[in-house]
């Protein structure tokens, strides 16, 4: 995701040299499909001009957070229908969350997280909490608290902070590693990456502390937990790491050729899916730890998610949301990419 009004400056990618596989026995380093971007399996477009990003699912719906203005979509994933839209503050910056019956959407521009009834589609609190513009990651729910990386006032804090879901007070401050931008919540843990120093932090929330410092790949970023393990997106090296929460240990490398500043990866449907700029859709076999099939090219692919039979790609640069069905798994032809009534030489993302 890539939407932020102080973005953090990249360095230019370099691609290091091979990590030792031997140290990694499942790990999968070719492609086994790779498919251009004309054969992505779009079933469904759904224009949200402009500049779609993130996305969540449930509560029978598409959860989208847009901009300009900023605002969440609500989409049929059905129909395809925006059923409703919700004003936001500016910038939107860490994601969306549905927890505890609502959808919560922090905005850095004015250090708020806001709380969204979907029954009403109507926005019925807004919590201070300390976060301010120029991040750009993920927050996570967990043993009633949400967990947000802070940087307010600091905006090199390396710090994650518990805020409590009912009363909005700021819990506990927990100190983690350099550029600790996304947490995400699994196996009884809240999960934390520095990016700085390609370690995944596990945070026990019973007792408010670090008990695990896990080494993954380059310059880590978000995550997500499925098939039984933590799957952690690792940005310079264009790798995907996969971690055991019960070992706490990197159990598989697999190599998906996508580095990039900024992308997004989720689980469902049987696989890992990652999403990034040129290569919008990347499916990983948790069960070979490799990647079986990708499409390659264009340009304006981010946020992933998957859900409804479906796994959903926002195109930021182009206003557009995707429903791409995989099932079966593999390229349909191209007449089927196009939903009713679309023009048929539009595509997901410009070559």
């Amino acid at each position: 995701m890539i939407h932020m009004v102080h973005r953090e400056l990249w360095i230019a990618l370099v691609m290091l040299p091979s990590p030792l596989w031997s140290q990694f026995p499942s790990v999968g380093q070719t492609v086994s499909r790779r498919h251009p971007l004309t054969e992505v399996p779009v079933t469904m477009r759904v224009p949200l001009p402009r500049s779609p990003d993130w996305l969540a699912i449930g509560y029978g719906s598409v959860w989208v957070v847009n901009y300009k203005p900023d605002r969440l979509s609500r989409v049929d994933p059905h129909t395809g229908r925006v059923t409703a839209e919700v004003p936001l503050g500016p910038t939107a910056c860490l994601g969306v969350v549905l927890a505890r019956g609502s959808v919560w959407v922090p905005t850095c521009g004015d250090g708020v997280l806001n709380e969204i009834d979907p029954r009403t589609n109507h926005l019925v609190r807004r919590i201070p909490v300390p976060i301010a513009g120029g991040r750009e990651g993920s927050f996570a729910y967990s043993h009633g608290s949400f967990w947000l990386p802070a940087n307010a006032p600091d905006s090199s804090s390396s710090t994650v902070v518990r805020i409590d879901a009912q009363s909005g007070a700021v819990q506990q401050r927990i100190a983690v590693g350099a550029r600790a931008d996304v947490a995400v919540a699994g196996f009884g843990a809240v999960w934390v990456a520095s990016s700085a120093t390609d370690t995944l932090f596990r945070i026990d929330p019973i007792r408010n502390a670090v008990v695990a410092r896990i080494a993954v790949g380059h310059s880590p970023k978000f995550m997500t937990v499925g098939a039984g393990a933590l799957w952690v997106q690792n940005r310079q090296d264009g790798s995907v790491s996969r971690v055991d929460p019960v070992t706490n240990r990197e159990v598989a490398r697999i190599e998906t050729h996508a580095p990039t500043p900024w992308g997004d990866i989720a689980a469902g449907n049987g696989a890992i899916w990652l999403s990034v700029d040129s290569t919008p859709v990347t499916r990983i076999d948790p069960r070979t730890n490799t990647v079986s099939d990708q499409y390659v090219g264009g340009s304006g692919a981010d946020a992933i998610r998957v859900g409804y039979g479906a796994v959903w790609v926002a195109d930021h640069e182009h206003g557009e949301v995707w429903r791409i069905d995989f099932a079966p798994p593999g390229p349909r032809s191209k007449s089927s990419t196009i939903s009713p009534g679309r023009d048929s030489s539009r595509r997901a993302w410009r070559s």
